[in-house]
């Protein structure tokens, strides 16, 4: 009986230390649908100041480049070209925190999945 009060016992409160978790982490913006990094104009903010050389809160191509997610694109050839233009929204040769914190266009959409591509090609 004393086995079974004490499992009890650390099922609720293990339950009751989620749940408060859960119920922090949606004050705090978490878990809104904001992606992996969280806020993205806060994501944009932070990339701003660790890249912008020149101090004018913008990115140029060149120090876009130099960034964590241009070092990722520059294995593929034109990736980083195509991907700073169509985050250029204004061509003014520069990002803007609004330009960063937008969501990226030209993806393969919502509810595509990898390969969906190579399927409508062989039919």
């Amino acid at each position: 009986m004393k086995k079974i009060l004490i499992v009890g016992t650390a099922i609720v409160a293990g339950l009751s230390f989620g749940l408060s978790h859960a119920a922090d982490d949606a004050e705090k913006g978490k878990g809104k649908g904001k992606g992996k990094g969280g806020d993205p104009s806060e994501r944009a903010d932070a990339l701003i100041k660790k890249c912008d050389k020149d101090g004018n809160g913008t990115l140029s191509k060149e120090e876009f480049a130099a960034s964590p997610m241009g070092e990722r694109m520059k294995d593929k050839e034109g990736a980083l070209d195509k991907m700073f233009a169509g985050r250029d929204k204004n061509k003014d040769g520069e990002l803007d925190k609004a330009e960063l914190s937008a969501p990226p266009k030209g993806g393969k959409g919502k509810g595509a999945k990898k390969g969906d591509g190579e399927k409508k090609a062989a039919e």
